[in-house]
């Protein structure tokens, strides 16, 4: 089994991340932002000024530059899924990339728990930190997120 790229996850995140009211103004202007600040490589100042007009749609906006990152490569696709995690982190916990990547095989049972509560050495037994574990995102209770229209 290969495993899914950041560019596989955008494109399969993409309808999801597009949806009306998924991503505010704000947070779409924080990502932009920490994407040219911190890696002008990846946005350049134009790049950026074109991503943050306000007299486009937000949606339009967020949909170019998805595609632009696409383009890009991989490292520049990676890089935006961190700045979503810092700006939008409950979001993140709900793309649907996330949903396949925990349908993953997992570890056997008894390699999780052992008779006196957990193995040393793993974390598997808790919850990493900030995410929804065991709660469904703030929309929706059957699959943990807002189904797209």
């Amino acid at each position: 089994m290969t495993e899914q790229t950041y560019c596989d996850r955008l494109v399969q995140d993409m309808p999801f991340l597009t949806g009306l009211g998924r991503l505010s103004e704000q947070q779409v202007d924080r990502i932009i932002l920490q994407l040219n600040r911190y890696y002008p490589q990846i946005l350049s100042n134009k790049d950026a000024e074109k991503f943050r007009n306000p007299k486009v749609s937000l949606r339009v906006r967020l949909c170019d530059l998805l595609g632009h990152l696409q383009r890009s490569g991989e490292r520049d696709c990676q890089e935006f899924y961190r700045a979503l995690y810092i700006h939008a982190q409950p979001l993140h916990s709900c793309l649907p990339s996330r949903h396949t990547l925990r349908k993953a095989p997992s570890l056997p049972r008894g390699l999780l728990h052992s008779k006196s509560g957990s193995v040393p050495g793993f974390l598997l037994d808790r919850p990493p930190q900030g995410a929804y574990w065991g709660r469904p995102c703030p929309a929706d209770h059957s699959t943990g997120c807002e189904p797209v229209p």
